[in-house]
C-alpha cells in the first residue's frame, strides 16, 4: 500500500523538543515502512523520513500575498504528491485540502487539537465518501455530528526505546512536563509540591500565545527556587530521565485537552501521573491503578501521599498494551482498511 502522510510545516517530523503531533507522525511513518507499505511525507523544514519520498512545504507568513501564495502553492504540490497514493492521511490544515479533495482518493482526516463542528460541516460539504476522521479521545469528538465517520485512536508514546524504572530513585521529586500557561496547570503544580514538601522540576517551553507571557512572569517566575526548578524544554533522552526519575507526573490541566502525550510517556516509563479529572484524562489514568484523578488541589496532595501504592510496572504494562507505536498503527490500518473496502464498494 502506498501512503501518503500530511503534516502542518511549523514543526519538524520528527520535532527536536516540543511537538506532539510531529511526534505521532514520526511514529506512524516509521511503523507503516516496518509493516511493508510505502510511506510519502508532507511536513515541515527540518523533517527527515527513513525511505519514501520527502516533500517539503512550508508555513505561512502573516502578510496575506505570502498565505495565498503558499496555499497555492500546497495545492500544487499535494497534488502531485498524491498521484500515485492509494490513501492520504492528512494531519496538517483542512482549508489546505481543496486539490485533495477534489482528487477523490481515499482521505483519512486526524485531529490532534480540539474539534469544531464547522469543521466537520466544512469537510462533509466537499466530501461525503472515501472520508473518515480519527479523534485521539471519546472526549475530543463528544457531542459532534459526523454521520459515524469518526473513529477514536489514542496517541502513543515510543515504548520500545522507552527506559522502565521499576523502583523510584531515592530523593525522588514530583514532575511538571509541558507549556508553561494557566491552561497547563503549571502553577497548581507548584501549589501542590509546596504543600507537599517535595521538590518540583518543571521541564516545557514558552508559549507566544496572548498573555501567556504576562502569566509565566506573574505567576511562575516569581516562584522559582531550589524547590522548583524550570529546566527549560526537553529532548527526547532529558525528559525520558525527568520521568525515571520522578515520584509522579503532576498533570492538572484547566481546558478539555483531546489527549495529553506526556501522560502515555511517563507511563511507559512506570511513573504514575496525578491528573485533573478532565476531558481525555479518564481514559488514559486507570484511577488508583497507574495514578489518581483528582478535581481539587486538596486532592492533589492527597494523591502524592498515596502514591507509593501504585505499582510502577502496572503503569508500564498500560502504556505498553494501550499506548504503544504498536497499538496506534493497528488502529490507523484498521481505519484506512475500513476506509479503502468502502472506496471499492462504492466505486470511487
Amino acid at each position: 500500500m502506498k501512503v501518503l502522510v500530511i503534516a502542518d510545516p511549523i514543526v519538524p517530523v520528527p520535532p527536536t523538543e516540543y511537538g506532539g503531533a510531529e511526534r505521532i507522525v514520526a511514529h506512524l511513518c516509521e511503523a507503516l515502512v516496518k509493516k511493508g507499505h510505502r510511506v510519502d511525507l508532507m511536513a515541515g523544514p527540518g523533517s527527515k523520513l527513513s525511505k519514501g519520498r520527502l516533500w517539503i512545504h512550508r508555513a505561512p507568513s502573516h502578510a496575506r500575498p505570502n498565505r495565498a501564495f503558499r496555499k497555492i502553492w500546497f495545492q500544487c504540490l499535494s497534488f502531485v504528491a498524491a498521484r500515485e497514493a492509494d490513501v492520504i492521511v492528512n494531519f496538517g490544515r483542512l482549508d489546505y485540502l481543496h486539490s485533495i479533495l477534489r482528487g477523490g482518493k481515499p482521505l483519512l482526516c486526524c485531529f490532534q487539537n480540539p474539534v469544531h463542528q464547522d469543521e466537520i460541516d466544512w469537510l462533509m460539504a466537499r466530501r461525503r465518501k472515501s472520508l473518515r476522521l480519527i479523534g485521539v479521545s471519546q472526549s475530543q469528538i463528544a457531542g459532534l455530528h459526523s454521520n459515524g465517520l469518526f473513529s477514536v485512536v489514542h496517541n502513543c508514546t515510543d515504548t520500545d526505546h522507552t527506559i522502565f524504572s521499576k523502583e523510584v530513585p531515592a530523593h525522588s521529586y514530583l514532575a511538571f512536563l509541558g507549556r508553561l500557561t494557566a491552561n497547563k496547570g503549571v502553577d497548581s503544580a507548584i501549589r501542590v509540591a509546596r504543600r507537599c514538601g517535595i521538590k518540583l522540576i518543571i521541564a516545557g517551553n514558552i508559549s507566544n500565545e496572548p498573555g501567556d507571557r504576562d502569566f509565566l512572569e506573574r505567576e511562575i517566575c516569581p516562584q522559582l527556587d531550589a524547590e522548583i526548578e524550570w529546566i527549560g524544554p526537553v529532548n527526547d533522552e532529558r525528559k525520558q530521565k525527568l520521568l525515571n526519575g520522578a515520584l509522579a507526573l503532576l498533570f492538572p490541566i484547566r481546558w478539555p485537552e483531546p489527549f495529553g502525550i506526556v501522560m502515555a510517556e511517563s507511563l511507559a516509563c512506570g511513573t504514575p501521573v496525578i491528573a485533573t479529572r478532565c476531558a481525555s484524562t479518564p481514559e488514559v489514568i486507570d484511577h488508583g491503578v497507574t495514578g489518581f484523578l483528582c478535581d481539587s488541589e486538596d486532592e492533589m496532595v492527597e494523591a502524592v501521599g498515596k502514591i507509593a501504592t501504585i505499582d510502577r510496572s502496572t503503569c508500564r504494562r498500560a502504556a505498553e498494551e494501550s499506548f504503544s507505536v504498536e497499538a496506534l498503527t493497528r488502529g490507523y490500518l484498521h481505519a484506512i482498511e475500513s476506509l479503502r473496502q468502502d472506496t471499492r464498494v462504492t466505486g470511487e
